[in-house]
């Protein structure tokens, strides 16, 4: 006769080997594993050549049944170093796992001659196993951007690799990828150019949030002149003006369309002086020419240089 063990995938917990009284017993629970003595003559040819054991079939039966309730070919396998056979009969079992009952297994050794069966196994039962409920976790709650917009990487924690979860924000400028995913990973969170007064927006993932907040838009710049219209002389030369900046970040650049008008400063960040030089005034009139610093006018006029006098149809007499 042969002994068969229905045991867990892990081989972790094996009842003690035969013989085994049915009271004793506690059906191991959702099994994956069939363990046997192989026949005596597992290895052994007829005569003719043929094996003796061509192959073993496992039989399950309700406890204390007589007729299997269903059979699987377990083929012919090879025994393990410590001379037990082993197979798992979850992938090969039609209808598995079984319904609600307490199981017993046989194992028979098929060859031409006819079928050899082990004793009963120990008892086994299958039962629903419930996993625990999926939970996630955020490496943050909350998160800051400045007025610019960029992005934020908001890691999340799932409890088990299947845990699957997806993301969503409460505003159009905090968009967030990927919309889903499975087991634990990463959302990105991109926040767009802030054009107004401070924001917040919340993101939520795998039913956990996240709080966005970014910076207020900054003012405008603006700039100031001082003095905003010069006067100068005929021979012209170099001279300068003072533009206030309303902040330090404040950029702003300086140029003129007056030919006689040259800028020494093209521009600069936040207050500061603006050089420029006048060419020299020839024409015998004042003229008028300007520049423009930050968006503001200086108005530039200039006097001419004076013409020497004219001396024509003067009578002269030396006496």
């Amino acid at each position: 006769m042969y002994r068969a063990l229905i045991c867990t995938a892990l081989l972790l917990s094996l009842v003690a080997l035969w013989p085994i009284t049915a009271a004793a017993q506690t059906p191991v629970i959702n099994p994956r594993i069939v363990e046997f003595d192989p026949s005596a003559d597992h290895a052994a040819v007829s005569a003719e050549g043929q094996p003796l054991v061509s192959r073993y079939d496992l039989q399950i039966f309700l406890q204390g049944a007589t007729q299997p309730v269903t059979t699987a070919s377990l083929g012919k396998p090879a025994p393990d170093a410590d001379g037990k056979v082993r197979v798992d009969f979850s992938t090969i079992l039609v209808g598995w796992p079984l319904g609600t009952g307490t199981y017993e297994a046989k194992v028979s050794a098929v060859g031409p001659t006819g079928a050899g069966l082990s004793d009963p196994s120990n008892l086994f039962e299958f039962q629903t196993v419930t996993p625990p409920p999926c939970t996630f976790t955020l490496a943050s709650s909350t998160g800051s951007a400045v007025a610019t917009g960029g992005t934020l990487n908001v890691p999340v924690t799932a409890s088990a690799s299947t845990c699957g979860w997806t993301a969503s924000s409460s505003a159009a400028w905090a968009t967030v990828a990927p919309a889903s995913g499975t087991g634990t990973g990463t959302v990105v969170v991109t926040v767009a150019a802030n054009t107004g007064a401070a924001r917040t927006a919340t993101v939520t993932v795998g039913g956990q949030t996240y709080t966005v907040s970014q910076a207020a838009a900054p003012p405008p710049c603006t700039f100031t002149l001082a003095p905003s219209a010069a006067s100068a002389s005929g021979p012209g030369g170099p001279s300068s003006v003072t533009l206030t900046a309303s902040a330090g970040s404040c950029s702003w650049t300086a140029s003129t369309a007056t030919s006689w008008i040259t800028v020494a400063t093209a521009g600069g960040t936040g207050s500061g002086v603006v050089s420029y030089s006048l060419a020299r005034n020839g024409t015998g009139v004042s003229r008028t020419g300007s520049l423009t610093a930050g968006g503001q006018v200086l108005t530039v006029t200039q006097a001419s240089v004076a013409s020497p006098s004219q001396v024509k149809n003067v009578k002269i007499k030396i006496k």
